[in-house]
């Protein structure tokens, strides 16, 4: 495990290094929460790239060794107290560029994290960190299988600072004013209202439409949780931490 005295130790022996890190993964969403959650197998840090070799330098003179590489910009270190420490490096000197989602990401000589993503503020046991924002953190849940640890992490971020959930339309009952929601980020789907659908205008959602949503634990016909808000596109919402 990662505890918190861990992950203080690995970013002092970094700034003592001068290597500017920001944090991601578990560690970064609990950061932005300013308390621990849940406990931690690692922590995932950021580092520009120019800073990669430094980073590994520092890292290997207190102790880690390679555990496992992921390519040019991501591996895992390890020391002998089994703590890991999963790095990613990314170019924000480049020329930024537009991948295939459309979304802008930092340069070409790192993993290409949308631009923005760390602009994030928090805290570690009273620590200002620098760490993805919460935009981010909810937006990367997704695309994969999603345990319960991570469930558990965007249903956290999305309470505090009310970052809209992303999915589709599964199904919708016309003549009942309800249906489905499948959501990119969560293990079970949602059961949303006609009165929740935002608009000046009803529009009745159709089935694979994209949308976005704000949740509540609400069991409602078998379902864990309702939508409170469904909108068509996603809101601007301004996001603060402590």
């Amino acid at each position: 495990m990662m505890r918190a005295e861990d992950v203080l130790a690995v970013l002092d022996l970094l700034d003592r290094a001068g290597i500017e890190i920001w944090l991601d993964g578990g560690w970064g969403v609990d950061a932005l929460l300013c308390e621990q959650t849940r406990p931690h197998e690692d922590l995932d840090v950021v580092v520009r790239a120019e800073s990669l070799a430094a980073y590994g330098r520092t890292m290997r003179d207190h102790g880690f060794r390679l555990l496992r590489d992921d390519g040019p910009y991501n591996h895992v270190l390890v020391d002998d107290g089994g703590r890991l420490v999963d790095v990613h490096a990314v170019d924000l000197a480049g020329a930024t560029r537009t991948d295939e989602r459309g979304v802008a990401v930092y340069g070409p000589g790192g993993l290409p994290y949308p631009v923005g993503s760390l602009a994030g503020s928090g805290r570690v046991r009273g620590r200002r960190v620098g760490c993805g924002t919460a935009e981010f953190q909810v937006a990367s849940h997704t695309g994969y299988a999603i345990d319960e640890d991570d469930e558990r992490d965007v249903l956290a971020l999305h309470g505090r600072f009310g970052v809209p959930l992303a999915g589709r339309v599964r199904a919708w009952h016309e003549e009942d004013g309800w249906g489905v929601l499948d959501a990119d980020n969560l293990r079970e789907d949602v059961w949303a209202h006609f009165s929740a659908v935002a608009g000046a205008e009803y529009v009745e959602p159709r089935v694979g439409q994209a949308v976005t949503f704000s949740v509540e634990e609400a069991e409602r016909d078998g379902y864990r949780r309702r939508a409170v808000t469904v909108w068509p596109d996603a809101p601007a919402s301004p996001v603060t931490c402590c």
